[in-house]
């Protein structure tokens, strides 16, 4: 029997027509999140209509602007329907968490791993998928495309290009003085303009994914690096990189719930004014371990260069990075690195492997380096989203109910929080051991710990969700951090002047300096005022 298939269309449309009818197509349906925010601006008042009209014409011009550069006579139908898939899964992201997607969310999902991946994954996500990605997708490649001469095709292109800047700038001249405030005061909003934004954080991040070649072998940093001689105790310094968590959900810096029970046990500094450097895993880890700090830090400068761990390798300490998260971004390149992931390795697993399970052995690494200091970093799975019902046992589900679907829009706000602040209470039993573990050592070691999170979390305020947004457009649940210190008995150290150098703001750019104060290394990169132990050390 043979299976009908539909027939082509018998005429062909104009690639100037099909550039057109897509870029509408995309106006119209792939910008329900940039619609919905700029209502929340502008929508209150009927006077701003008119403006809000000009904003829907103005993405049409941009989006026709973009798709007239990117497509070029038989390229047009292929690079059509890839913008088309990525812009429908763009699209339900940034309408089901409100994030918007620029270099460093695409440099983060190239970079997660498996479990990431499948937190993200939803029956709504294909669904929409299905109905905006490969249904288009399928039509576009049904359509027979009539292409002219090559001369011709170059007219209509500019001609194609000319009406949507004439189309952008009829948009902008009767509403010049809302514009001006619309640049300046609400750039936020420009980051959901789908698929312009896809396309640019996709060329963006393409630079930086081709980066790492031109820097293979990174300029070396602290190769004169030491411990002083007079120094003759042992070091055993663990430092756990965090994962999404807000300084204002630890119960130590005042939250109402008690979410950091055995840590209160504990004689612990926090640092209530801690600041990360970025607002993604793949920025602000890089960053913490760098010399470069907030205002110079790039991602490929990073890459160009050594970060502490090579430094405290250069002074003779071992060091050795568990990971329990998607990697180490980079920063473990040069050093010992074990993946956690995995029940091969780590011994605490049950719907995913958990951090805990980073402990089990460490006795057997530090038996194995009889002399000299130790630094170890652990790399958490924390408090990651959007399924934070995954990162805790049932017996941590303390605050109930908890929203146990990634599809966060589907919960409560309160819901979403009780889950948040139930992952965090298994962070708090995860570093309550780890201190245990370290005063296990007091008698050999001066041990400390230092533990530092990499980004805050967006939990529903102002419609927002996750994080990764823009830096200078973060809220301040995005960046404002957990962190804090042990000091075990041994480890001499003034404990009062501590707390008063870390009262003030302190930040991700302090971490280079202060790991290097911790393991009480000499080196011209390390700057005292930055050390939130300065002055803090007892002599032998």
């Amino acid at each position: 029997m043979r299976i009908p298939v539909l027939p082509r269309a018998p005429s062909g449309v104009g690639i100037s027509w099909l550039i057109a009818f897509t870029a509408l197509n995309f106006t119209l349906l792939y910008n329900q999140a940039f619609f919905s925010n700029a209502w929340q601006v502008y929508g209150a008042s009927t006077k701003d209509w008119p403006f809000l009209l000009s904003l829907g014409v103005l993405l049409f011009a941009t989006t026709l602007l973009v798709l007239s550069l990117l497509c070029i006579r038989f390229l047009t139908k292929p690079v059509l329907i890839l913008v088309t898939l990525l812009a429908a899964a763009a699209s339900h992201y940034m309408r089901q968490y409100n994030i918007v997607i620029d270099p460093t969310m695409v440099t983060n999902v190239l970079e997660t791993d498996s479990r990431e991946i499948a937190d993200l994954l939803s029956v709504e996500l294909l669904l929409r998928f299905c109905i905006f990605g490969l249904l288009p997708a399928w039509l576009l490649w049904r359509t027979r495309v009539t292409c002219t001469t090559f001369a011709r095709e170059v007219r209509n292109r500019l001609g194609l290009v000319a009406f949507a800047l004439l189309l952008a700038a009829g948009a902008i001249a009767p509403f010049s003085a809302q514009y001006a405030g619309f640049f300046r005061e609400h750039k936020l909003l420009r980051y959901y303009a789908n698929p312009a934004n896809v396309v640019y954080a996709l060329v963006a991040s393409l630079q930086d994914f081709l980066a790492p070649a031109a820097y293979a072998k990174p300029q070396a940093l602290g190769t004169g690096a030491h411990i002083p001689a007079e120094d003759v105790d042992r070091e055993l310094i663990i430092v756990v990189v965090g994962e999404t968590l807000r300084a204002d959900h630890l119960s130590l810096n005042g939250y109402g719930r008690e979410t950091t029970p055995r840590l209160a046990a504990e004689a612990v500094i926090t640092l209530p004014d801690f600041w990360s450097c970025g607002t993604a895993t793949a920025w602000s880890v890089p960053c913490l371990f760098s010399n470069l700090g907030h205002d110079h830090f790039e991602p490929e400068d990073a890459l160009g260069t050594e970060n502490v761990l090579d430094v405290l390798q250069h002074a003779g300490i071992s060091v050795l990075w568990r990971d329990n998260n998607s990697d180490s971004k980079g920063v473990a390149t040069r050093v010992p690195f074990e993946d956690f992931r995995s029940p091969e390795r780590n011994p605490t697993c049950d719907v995913e492997c958990r951090d805990v399970g980073m402990l089990a052995g460490l006795d057997s690494w530090i038996a194995g380096h009889p002399e000299g200091d130790l630094t170890i970093v652990l790399h958490q799975m924390g408090n990651h989203g959007p399924a934070y019902f995954k990162r805790y046992p049932a017996e941590f589900a303390r605050f109930q109910p908890e929203c146990r679907s990634t599809e966060l829009a589907s919960c409560s706000r309160q819901e979403i929080i009780n889950s948040y602040d139930n992952a965090l209470l298994y962070t708090d039993f995860f570093l309550a051991e780890t201190i245990r573990f370290l005063k296990s050592h007091d008698d050999h070691f001066e041990t400390a710990l230092l533990y530092v999170s990499d980004h805050g979390e967006s939990l529903g305020e102002s419609g927002l969700y996750l994080h990764g947004l823009p830096y200078p457009l973060a809220p301040e649940a995005q960046k404002h951090v957990a962190g804090l210190l042990w000091f075990g008995e041994g480890y001499r150290i003034d404990r009062q002047r501590v707390v008063d150098n870390t009262r003030g703001r302190t930040s991700h750019d302090d971490v280079f300096h202060t790991l290097l104060g911790l393991m009480e290394v000499q080196t011209p990169e390390y700057d005292a005022a930055r050390d939130w132990l300065r002055d803090a050390h007892h002599s032998p």
